[in-house]
Formats: structure tokens, sequence, C-alpha cells
């Protein structure tokens, strides 16, 4: 008498190797998954701390009406920077104004006034954010007197300042 062998038991070799495969591109995709989560994370957090600061800047000028009025504020550009008009145009045509900076140190807080919210205000930018700088403009037409204040970083660590934030407010 002889038994006959069952050939349905148990996995086979290429069984194995098919569910390694699937489970493989599901860890890929769930490590696709984090990173990005990751990414926009750090996005958010840059977006929250270019508004913490421009706002910073807005409420330091709230804070010092006399110079907001006559126009002391406007102007804060850093060095190679476009122009206000620039800037405002952009604003002003729905674009996005982008501060920029041949310079990568940040300033001292120093003077008084205007000077020293200036100086103060450029370093947290330039110490907080990847490539931070900021902008103050006044719009100069007739019978205007508000300001922008606008914050630009470089989220995508490109070397070059490519998102911004911005208000636009009358003291």
């Amino acid at each position: 008498m002889r038994k006959q062998i069952s050939s349905d038991r148990g996995f086979s070799m290429i069984e194995v190797m098919v569910t390694i495969v699937v489970v493989a591109f599901g860890l890929l995709g769930l490590a696709s998954l984090v990173l990005r989560g990751l990414q926009a994370g750090a996005d958010s957090q840059f977006r929250t701390l270019a508004i913490k600061q421009t706002y910073d800047m807005a409420d330091r000028m709230r804070g010092n009406p006399v110079d907001a009025k006559a126009g002391n504020y406007d102007g804060i550009l850093p060095s190679g920077s476009p122009s206000c008009s620039s800037l405002l145009t952009a604003i002003k045509g729905g674009g996005i104004p982008v501060v920029t900076t041949s310079s990568t140190t940040p300033p001292s807080c120093s003077g008084t006034g205007v000077a020293f919210d200036s100086s103060c205000w450029q370093r947290a930018n330039m110490t907080e954010l990847p490539m931070g700088i900021g902008a103050v403009c006044k719009d100069t037409t007739a019978n205007s007197n508000w300001y922008a204040v606008i914050v630009s970083w470089d989220e995508n660590r490109s070397g070059t300042a490519n998102k911004s934030f911005w208000i636009t407010f009358e003291p």
C-alpha cells in the first residue's frame, strides 16, 4: 500500500517571493508618504515663522506711529533686492513679490527707532528662515498711506528666496 503525497499543503517558493515583492512596494510607498509629511511640516513651520515676522514689523510700526506716518519705514530693503515700486506693482497686479539679497550675514541690532527696528527685524528674518529677508514699502500714490510688509525665504533650499508672505496695512 502506497500513500500519495498531496502537493496542496504549504506555500510554494513563487508565492513567498510574490508576497515579499508586494510588501516591499507597500513599504516604499509608506516611506515616501512619511517623507512628504515631514517636508510639509517643515514648509508649514517656515510659513508660520514668516507670518510671525511680517506681523512683528507691522507691530513695530504701530508702536512708532509718528515715524510710520512720516514714511520713515518706507524703503527698508536689503542690498540686491528689487525696488519698492517693483514689489508694490507685483502686489497690486496679483503677483508674488519676492525679496532677494546679496548678503547672507545678518545685521546686528543697532541704532534707535526705525534703524533699530529694521536691523533687528532683518536679523530675525535671516536667523529664523532659510535665506530669510524682508522689505517694507510704502505706497506713494496720491492720498495713500498704506504699507506692504514682505518676508521672503528659500522654501526648497535652492539657494535663492522663492516663497513670500506679505500683508498690506495702514498704520
